[in-house]
């Protein structure tokens, strides 16, 4: 009899257990949800150049006169990986630099660059933009990681203009310098 009442009671707590215990349920997962994302970084070449003013004061009856400030440029780019290069150009729209309006100029062979210190140039050689021939500041070739979105500089141009054999009249001399960068 003890044996029975063993397992009665051996029973009835593993009743009690089931009865106690919370059923085991099997897992659910939702569906997958997807969101599709697009981002577009655009194409872009920038050059920001200052000061916006280069004096030349006083400028000399017959020789060199520097400018008090040098040009400095930064040039920035978002480029796509098919451009191989960058390169950015100093150049004047037609072939005197600077004028007083009433026919007197100054012309570009008579001004110089030194680009980042170097020697000084004059803005006589070829460029891509249409106008009066220019000076080259760097040329810079794309390649390895980072380099199609980037940046280049400050560069600075020192400018220096020569009247020397002009016979200029005294007069206020004018003139705009342009400066473009061009990535192939």
């Amino acid at each position: 009899m003890k044996a029975i009442n063993k397992t009665w009671l051996l029973l009835g707590a593993l009743g009690l257990v089931l009865v106690v215990s919370p059923a085991s349920r099997a897992q659910t997962n939702s569906n997958n949800a997807t969101v599709n994302l697009n981002a577009k970084l655009s194409e872009s070449l920038t050059v920001v150049a200052g000061p916006a003013t280069v004096n030349f004061t006083p400028l000399a009856a017959n020789g060199p006169t520097a400018g008090d400030n040098p040009v400095t440029i930064t040039t920035t780019w978002a480029l796509l990986k098919t451009r191989g290069t960058v390169k950015l150009y100093a150049y004047f729209a037609s072939g005197n630099a600077l004028t007083d309006g009433g026919g007197d100029n100054i012309p570009v062979a008579n001004v110089t660059g030194s680009v980042n210190g170097g020697a000084a140039t004059a803005f006589t050689g070829a460029q891509p933009f249409g106008g009066a021939t220019g000076l080259l500041v760097f040329s810079q070739t794309l390649s390895g990681a980072g380099a199609w979105n980037s940046s280049h500089g400050p560069d600075t141009i020192g400018m220096t203009i020569n009247t020397a054999g002009l016979a200029l009249p005294a007069a206020t001399y004018t003139g705009v310098l342009n400066v473009q960068a061009q990535a192939l």
